[in-house]
């Protein structure tokens, strides 16, 4: 049966009364979880680290590290092993873009453990130090710590912790220097907090010394998030030695456009003005004391490394200590189709003349992509979402389409566990309603959440395109099964405004967790769509084939598997309207009792579990 049904008598709101049981469901609820994995060999676009480690076998002081290179591991000319995730991504107000995340994932991303055990996890080991000097050059070592984030909250049992390495001991003798526990209750946001811990003991006092991080977790996936930030080792210091002469970005750059990351670019240059954001928010901050005034000034590049458009370099501030500086700048830019129906741009931000202890923090970038998509999201998903209940349910997110044509895929982007998750779902449109989704005008599957990559969009192509005229329409899936699809669920972006799900009939917008379905409708010609791989509906073994489809007074079904003994009918109520016995070959079923409308067949076994359903439309 063709999975594109026409528009005037789709209804598929019976699919959140059934579960393969039978029963009806429960209340249906969207709930967030960490990551199941977080791989960090993910991003074609990072620089390559030259991992030779043709560096110093012993490094001088003074020691920094505020993690803001362009790199997903640990810089290999300052820490020995890779296990934390650098990203830009997690903290809350850092002191400058880029952290290291200790959590419950090994180096690949990846569960140390598919159980829930708690142990120790991530490790961060510098490299060997020089720190031959007396007790009375006043050694300390300094850092920034975040619990949470926009991660996963540690409770008391889980610990992150410092220790030193005398070099005259063995590799596996390491020395408690410093730790904090997580809490239990309250589990609230908090600011980075400093850490200073003195050296004064001459066992440590030599050359090789070695400091290391570490975090004990709960080992089965992104769970009990520690941020670093800002490690800084150096002598002549003190305990009230807190400020640095360092002005920083504290985030990455984000989109232009006014409501999306990413609009297809045949979409988008027909009214760029009106599709273009009106100002371009960035935040600095100042960790030295008192406050200053920058000069900024940003480049829009395009592919070929051509400088677009610019801004002479104006001063930004006052920027105060430790405090977020926002400011509104108004871009100017101009876009141009670069061919294929995808135009990419980098917009990047820096700072003029600013003299200070790194030099890293003081530019930060965004890529700015026109293809053949719309989206919402940022790209990177910090935790993830999906329907947990006895029954399933829907799950919707809007877009707003500027301009005619049609759709040819849906993107999703599903995070992987120790296994993808393999309940099988329905790829579901929706249009407008009154400010929630409204008629179902598509639906295809049954399909099941497919892996391409740690953030990379999996393109399940439509089996017909569908024609939309511009306007607002809702993009999500239905299922039937008490299970989690695991949607990559970006916690940077805020639009809970345009996520809705369904219980029983009744659309809910979901307001529990801030932040955006990694979702992407794609436009255009197959010829062009961008990313991802194709993906169609998974074929049923010995078929059950249902004619004529729509039915008047009769309807045959043709039954090639013999475990299937009974058939079931359903109304949109999700009432059983009649129920029979079912034979292996052809089955004769009479309809003239029913109504005209949507109804849903369910073949059932009686040795087994297994069971098939078919939609059945019925025109009299």
């Amino acid at each position: 049966m063709k999975r594109a049904l026409q528009i005037h008598w789709i209804k598929f709101i019976f699919l959140i009364f059934l579960n393969f049981s039978g029963i009806q469901i429960t209340i249906a609820q969207l709930v967030v979880k960490p990551l199941g994995s977080n791989s960090i060999e993910r991003e074609a676009s990072i620089i390559n680290i030259n991992v030779s480690r043709d560096f110093p076998d012993t490094l001088e002081l003074p020691f920094l590290e505020d993690f803001s290179a362009r790199w997903i591991k640990p810089n290999p000319a300052k820490w020995l092993d890779n296990f934390v995730f650098i990203n830009s991504d997690y903290p809350i107000k850092p002191p400058s873009w880029g952290v290291a995340t200790f959590d419950g994932l090994d180096r690949n991303g990846f569960p140390y453990n598919p159980t829930d055990l708690h142990g120790c996890a991530d490790t961060l080991t510098s490299l060997p130090i020089n720190l031959d000097y007396p007790p009375s050059d006043s050694i300390y070592l300094s850092f920034y710590y975040q619990p949470k984030g926009l991660g996963n909250y540690p409770e008391y049992i889980d610990t992150f912790q410092v220790e030193f390495k005398n070099p005259d001991l063995p590799d596996s003798v390491w020395n408690y220097a410093w730790s904090v526990n997580g809490e239990d209750f309250p589990q609230i946001n908090t600011d980075f907090r400093r850490a200073m811990i003195p050296i004064k003991d001459t066992a440590f006092l030599k050359k090789g010394f070695q400091f290391r991080f570490r975090n004990y977790a709960q080992l089965n996936g992104s769970w009990d998030h520690w941020h670093l930030d800002y490690v800084r080792l150096d002598r002549l210091r003190n305990r009230n030695d807190t400020a640095f002469q360092d002005v920083a970005y504290m985030y990455r750059g984000g989109s232009l456009l006014k409501e999306y990351t990413s609009v297809p670019i045949s979409h988008f240059l027909p009214n760029a003005d009106d599709n273009m954001g009106l100002e371009y928010n960035l935040s600095l901050t100042n960790n030295a004391t008192g406050s200053t005034n920058k000069l900024y000034k940003y480049y829009f590049i395009n592919d070929l490394d051509e400088i677009r458009d610019s801004i002479n370099a104006a001063p930004k501030g006052p920027i105060l200590y430790r405090q977020e500086y926002n400011f509104p700048s108004v871009i100017k830019y101009t876009y141009e189709d670069q061919g294929n129906n995808c135009s990419v741009f980098q917009l990047k931000h820096f700072l003029l003349d600013n003299a200070d202890n790194i030099v890293t923090n003081d530019t930060t970038y965004y890529e700015q992509v026109l293809c053949n998509y719309y989206s919402l999201d940022d790209g990177t998903a910090e935790e993830r979402i999906g329907l947990e209940n006895q029954g399933g349910g829907f799950v919707a997110q809007r877009f707003e389409t500027l301009k005619s044509d049609s759709l040819k895929a849906v993107q999703f982007y599903f995070n992987k566990l120790d296994s993808i998750s393999q309940g099988p779902f329905f790829l579901m449109i929706w249009s407008a309603g009154n400010n929630v989704p409204g008629q179902n005008i598509y639906s295809q599957g049954i399909l099941y959440p497919e892996y391409y990559g740690e953030n990379k969009f999996f393109t399940y192509v439509l089996d017909s395109p569908v024609f939309l005229n511009a306007g607002t329409y809702y993009f999500g899936w239905a299922q039937t099964g008490s299970f989690n699809l695991n949607l990559g669920f970006d916690r940077n972006l805020n639009n809970n405004d345009r996520i809705f799900y369904n219980q029983s009939g009744s659309w809910n917008n979901y307001t529990a967790q801030t932040g955006t379905l990694m979702i992407r409708p794609m436009f255009g010609t197959a010829e062009t769509l961008y990313t991802g791989i194709e993906k169609t509906a998974l074929p049923i073994s010995n078929e059950t084939l249902i004619f004529p489809n729509p039915a008047d007074q009769y309807l045959t079904i043709n039954n090639q598997d013999s475990d299937y003994t009974t058939v079931s009918c359903f109304d949109l109520t999700g009432k059983l309207v009649f129920q029979q016995e079912l034979a292996l070959g052809t089955n004769l079923l009479n309809t003239l009792q029913l109504n005209n409308g949507m109804y849903l067949l369910k073949l059932n076994s009686a040795k087994s579990l297994k069971q098939e359903f078919k939609r059945l439309l019925i025109q009299h």
